[in-house]
């Protein structure tokens, strides 16, 4: 689903607690800012491009930046937090989907804190804080772990180990491909790129603060042959272990 991308920068403008009159309309506007839309009382109502959307309480729904919203339909008196902010959209795992649910009673004293800090003189860094825990507190609804997400959590454990299809089959009682099916259509990867890739992600911790060589580096990543922990890195990335930590030596932003 399309969201927020939560690996980009995201930056805080302004935001309030809205409670609209009875019988009440969305104000007409292109708004050319993101707008989260956190309902906990009645229904607001809007479109936005002409596409209509209703919000109910313990509803969230983010409002795209350079889009045209209207109030065609009257609202039954909401109320809410709106907060405006800057990020990109993107449409893969790391995003904070554009509309959702919460829970009102645990997010209730952030809301709160965030209007009252938009409504003095605070300082920007802590209305963002507050605004990021508010995001972070959406991202981690509560969810019933699946088959996929108990294999995953078997993975990061066992990353600097040995792992193959048959370990992890025999650890679950399911086929391989089973296991392959159900992984790849929750993270897009099978186990085994998926456990190589956490290790190439701790070669890479290792080659940017540490000084060891990179064959130690490739063992401590869980790899026992260089010239695989070599190959894996360079599809990855599309440069030599040494090439890499030279790069990002030289501009650590970029890599």
């Amino acid at each position: 689903m399309k969201g927020i991308n939560l690996n980009k920068p995201i930056t805080f403008l302004h935001s309030s607690l809205r409670y609209f009159s009875e019988g009440e309309r969305h104000i007409t506007r292109f708004c050319k800012d993101n707008v989260l839309l956190m309902v906990f009382e009645g229904i607001l109502r809007f479109t936005e491009d002409n596409v209509c959307y209703e919000i109910h309480p313990g509803e969230y729904h983010i409002q795209k930046s350079n889009t045209f919203q209207s109030g065609e339909t009257a609202s039954d008196s909401p109320k809410y937090l709106y907060v405006h902010f800057l990020s990109e959209w993107a449409d893969n795992d790391s995003v904070l989907p554009f509309k959702g649910t919460y829970d009102y009673p645990r997010a209730k004293f952030l809301m709160k804190e965030l209007d009252k800090l938009s409504h003095t003189e605070s300082s920007l860094v802590k209305k963002t804080a507050v605004f990021y825990e508010l995001l972070l507190s959406l991202q981690q609804q509560e969810k019933s772990e699946t088959i996929a997400d108990k294999i995953a959590a078997f993975l990061c454990n066992e990353n600097l180990n040995e792992i193959s299809l048959g370990k992890i089959c025999k650890e679950f009682y399911f086929s391989k491909n089973y296991i392959i099916n159900i992984f790849k259509k929750e993270f897009g990867v099978t186990p085994i790129q998926y456990i190589n890739n956490l290790k190439i992600n701790n070669a890479k911790y290792l080659l940017e603060v540490t000084s060891d060589t990179l064959e130690s580096i490739s063992l401590k990543s869980g790899f026992n042959d260089y010239s695989h922990f070599y190959k894996l890195f360079y599809k990855e990335t599309g440069l030599s272990p040494s090439k890499w930590r030279n790069k990002k030596q030289t501009n650590p932003l970029q890599y």
